[in-house]
């Protein structure tokens, strides 16, 4: 498996920090910065992860994650959340894991990871669309309690 970074960039790109600018290059028109997993050729094996970012209607930055975040995968993963934390001084960051189709123990660490980076850097993070399989491993071991946002409601149990 070998990751690279695509050849697309954020708008906004100028303003990331030196790591994340490498992750896009100018195409001029995609209006996403994105890094990849790409297929070995001759491989069988899937594209593990894709990760881009963008901003909503609000200015607020969205993370979107699809695929596997795991071992081969969590650095990368979290060094792209991280310099998008890190660019966006004020803005608050969205990590949209509804294309998330996996995540191991090194997933997590590295979702924990980035909690605790935007939590020292004084910036707010969010989890949007996780699925129910990955809000139930993240309570089994704790992880919930970094990210608000997932708590269950009153009525859920």
């Amino acid at each position: 498996m070998i990751i690279r970074q695509l050849d697309r960039v954020s708008v906004d790109a100028a303003a990331l920090p030196d790591r994340a600018r490498g992750a896009a290059g100018q195409d001029g028109g995609s209006g996403v910065a994105v890094m990849t997993a790409e297929r070995v050729p001759g491989s069988l094996e899937p594209l593990q992860l894709e990760l881009s970012c963008r901003a909503d209607g609000d200015g607020n930055q969205v993370v979107s994650v699809t695929g596997e975040l795991d071992i081969a995968t969590a650095e990368q993963a979290y060094t792209f959340i991280s310099d998008v934390i890190d660019a966006w001084e004020t803005a608050p960051v969205s990590v949209d894991l509804s294309g998330l189709t996996f995540c191991d123990a090194s997933g997590l660490g590295a979702l924990a990871r980035v909690a605790r980076h935007a939590r020292q850097t004084g910036h707010q993070l969010r989890l949007t669309a996780a699925r129910p399989s990955l809000l139930k491993i993240m309570r089994i071991t704790g992880l919930d309690r970094a990210f608000p946002e997932l708590a269950p409601s009153a009525g859920a149990y």
